[in-house]
């Protein structure tokens, strides 16, 4: 049976990463799962803008002194809002070397260079990634991460919602909707999933009558039997204006406090002409999601 030991916090600010970081310390006590808080500080080089000839070495010397300092501060703010965090809900640190099955407990760690590409290659090696959701509109830097992670990573990505005047659910997740539609996407997702939806009380899988997939969800419901997942009911939903806000409303309307897809299972074309399931889901989900590719 898959399992989560190690789950990858990213934390890039002190206000994403607070949400990323409630989220994934809520799965690692689930699941007495370790939890890497993961800041990537920027290469000044890196982040200066194309360097005019014109320019002095002092003047660039400047520029980056200037980058250094505002990585650093930004660096201070996000590991101020961790250990704020860890002291708040009695979060066990780990701070030494690793030991084998070690429990609930977190590390805070840092790495230099593009963000992205760093958490890509970190990622890897986690069994668990969670990620603020970008603010829609102005994050840029937060969207090509969480994209690096999901495409370029392998494993599976817990989106956390943006808090709505409280703090999220601190206990297991209950009760799991999951989309399926019997894409390779979906499959990976609910695979990766399984730890959860064999902790629920109930797992609700969720189709849609469309046109490019549409598969049966009897050996579906074999298979998670046989992983031992309890209580599974299966609802299809009728083909009627947007995918993911018939997704959304049925997820609300069954109680559900996570949701499970694969991600971008659509043609390019298709996403082009009716837009991404996955985009409108990211938009608009007011409950964690987790998402594989």
């Amino acid at each position: 049976m898959s399992s989560i030991a190690n789950i990858l916090a990213i934390v890039g600010d002190a206000n994403g990463g607070h949400d990323s970081l409630l989220l994934a310390f809520r799965a690692a006590r689930q699941f007495n799962a370790h939890v890497d808080a993961f800041h990537v500080l920027p290469d000044p080089a890196a982040a200066l803008p194309l360097v005019s000839e014109a320019m002095s070495g002092a003047m660039v010397d400047e520029m980056m002194t200037m980058a250094k300092q505002e990585s650093e501060h930004r660096a201070a703010k996000a590991r101020q809002a961790y250990d704020q965090l860890v002291a708040e809900m009695k979060v066990p640190r780990d701070d030494g070397p690793p030991r084998a099955a070690g429990g609930f407990a977190a590390s805070w760690v840092e790495d230099t260079g593009v963000e992205e590409q760093v958490v890509a290659l970190r990622a890897c090696r986690a069994d668990l990634i969670t990620l603020s959701r970008p603010a829609a509109g102005n994050d840029a830097g937060a969207l090509m991460t969480l994209n690096s992670a999901l495409m370029q990573s392998g494993r599976p990505v817990l989106v956390a919602p943006p808090l709505q005047g409280g703090a999220l659910p601190t206990g297991p997740f209950a009760r799991v909707s999951v989309f399926w539609n019997g894409s390779a996407e979906a499959t990976r997702a609910i695979t990766a999933a399984l730890p959860f939806l064999i902790a629920a009380e109930q797992v609700i899988v969720l189709q849609v009558e469309e046109d490019e997939w549409y598969a049966p969800t009897e050996d579906l419901m074999v298979f998670l039997t046989r992983h031992g997942v309890v209580n599974v009911v299966s609802k299809v939903l009728p083909k009627e204006g947007r995918t993911g806000h018939s997704l959304l409303a049925a997820t609300a309307a069954a109680g559900a406090d996570m949701m499970v897809m694969g991600a971008y299972t659509r043609s390019k074309l298709r996403q082009l002409i009716f837009g991404s399931v996955t985009g409108y889901i990211m938009e608009h989900a007011t409950l964690p999601v987790l998402l594989c590719h």
